[in-house]
């Protein structure tokens, strides 16, 4: 195997890897809302709802009809939420 093919190998087991992280529940950097949800453990219409009441996790409003939740602001605010007796 000359270099260009292990350097195509090394580029394909990172990208397979990088798509494990995401199925396993690392989710990519910008999520959307059913993502976002999976990645809470809760379902899409419950993030709709948590939007509507002002109480979910925070969001970017990209455009009129485009939302994205940001990973570290899920894990934050999932943090935010607690309890310890």
């Amino acid at each position: 195997m000359d270099l260009a093919e292990e350097v195509r190998s090394l580029r394909d087991t990172v990208g397979q890897m990088a798509d494990q992280l995401t199925r396993i529940g690392v989710g990519p950097k910008l999520m959307k809302t059913p993502e976002a949800a999976e990645f809470l453990g809760v379902s899409p219409e419950v993030m709709f709802e948590w939007r509507q009441k002002g109480e979910g996790p925070p969001f970017l409003h990209i455009t009129a009809r485009t939302l994205r939740y940001d990973r570290d602001d899920l894990i934050e605010w999932a943090r935010s939420h607690r309890v310890t007796k």
